[in-house]
């Protein structure tokens, strides 16, 4: 009976201890207090901390026909579906904002006809921004940085130009600012807590782009501290209250995370005992790699010993002379190989023997260009005649010693 090498016995243990971490779990300790999520969502129907009910339901009492909601379509799909002729406002509130070609081209159509897009982000289109002439500056680490309870926080605001009142909460601090613009187009709105611009509009056509960089200033958490619901009036007072259509975006705030960040990594550190099990698979892999590998010896191919074709050839014309003295024969396949011989050393197409070819050979080859020819019309003739002659035939043979001595 065959043994289980010893190292295995290790491997099926730790293989083993994950699956039962992933069955059985981790049991909270009783009375644990559950932490609430600072993932920022901004989703209308969410109550979590960084989610944006208490923004959407607000904003409809700031317009005097409310807010329509937009789900789960790019704005390049919405031509049919929103009013592009009286003036409407299109908002959207995401961590990030991410559009294709054809969405910036369908969003600055928008806007050039008369209506405003109101863009609440940290990081916005770039292909966007670069077309109205606007840089923002946003901070890599919070942006990709998963938990939010591991970034630093600190006191931290922002305020409405020409206005005194600040309005902040203990958070992540508003970093990212508008570092560039057209000061011909666009207007300053507001500013964040080192007197940077972080709130702006700009107009394109006949309309309007306005472009937030601190979405955590629409969430629950910030809305919901002292008065900070005054920030969000002041913020949409700069809109009409009488506009007729106001579209809120829930695509582009789900985009990143449901479809150009998925990680499987990330999955399992949301499930502590999925991630813990990972740790100890990839530990037993190691382990495996680092000392199971090295009891095993490596395959070796078995090499095949070159053959010497030349010598092949010689024996095949040998026994062909001998045997049935048939010299056109012989030089054909004498021409065959030649020919062979030319494709593989000096990568020539054959299918034409012309003086293209005769030039490409001589060049290629070193033989005299007239030598070629005269070899060529050698062959030419040779395959129109029914009889070779002894002396045709060495005559052609010492021709193409040349090319194999080569």
């Amino acid at each position: 009976m065959n043994k289980i090498p010893a190292y295995r016995h290790y491997l099926l243990l730790i293989i083993g201890c994950a699956v039962f971490l992933c069955g059985c779990g981790i049991e909270k300790t009783p009375g644990s207090i559950r932490k609430p999520s600072l993932t920022p969502k901004y989703s209308s129907r969410d109550k979590e901390p960084m989610g944006s009910y208490v923004a959407y339901h607000y904003l409809n009492s700031l317009f005097d026909n409310g807010v329509k909601n937009v789900v789960d379509r790019p704005f390049s799909r919405l031509r049919y579906e929103i009013d592009y002729d009286n003036k409407s406002l299109y908002i959207i509130l995401a961590k990030g904002v991410f559009m294709n070609k054809l969405d910036v081209e369908s969003i600055m159509n928008y806007v050039s006809n008369g209506n405003t897009a109101f863009i609440i982000a940290e990081y916005i289109d770039q292909h966007l921004l670069d077309t109205l002439g606007v840089k923002i500056s946003f901070d890599f680490t919070s942006f990709f940085l998963r938990d939010e309870y591991e970034m630093e926080k600190s006191d931290t605001w922002l305020s409405i130009v020409n206005d005194e009142e600040k309005y902040g909460f203990y958070f992540v601090p508003f970093n990212n600012n508008v570092i560039d613009y057209d000061a011909s187009a666009t207007q300053v709105l507001g500013y964040n807590e080192d007197n940077e611009p972080n709130f702006i509009a700009v107009d394109h056509g006949q309309g309007k782009f306005v472009f937030h960089t601190a979405p955590a200033a629409f969430s629950n958490y910030f809305l919901l501290t002292k008065n900070n619901k005054e920030y969000l009036e002041k913020v949409f007072s700069y809109f009409d209250p009488g506009t007729s259509s106001v579209y809120w975006d829930n695509y582009y705030r789900a985009k990143r995370s449901t479809e150009d960040n998925f990680s499987i990594v990330g999955f399992f550190k949301k499930h502590p005992p999925l991630w813990y099990a990972f740790l100890l698979v990839m530990g037993g892999l190691l382990l495996f790699i680092a000392f199971g590998g090295k009891r095993r010896q490596r395959f070796v191919p078995e090499k095949t010993p070159n053959t010497n074709s030349t010598v092949s050839y010689t024996e095949t014309i040998g026994r062909l002379y001998l045997q049935k003295k048939d010299n056109r024969n012989i030089a054909l396949k004498m021409f065959t190989y030649f020919l062979e011989h030319v494709r593989n050393h000096y990568y020539l197409n054959t299918q034409n023997l012309n003086d293209e070819f005769a030039e490409a050979l001589s060049r290629k080859s070193g033989v005299p260009e007239a030598r070629v020819k005269r070899l060529l019309l050698l062959m030419d003739d040779t395959d129109r005649s029914n009889n070779i002659s002894d002396l045709r035939l060495l005559d052609l043979h010492n021709y193409l010693q040349e090319y194999f001595k080569k």
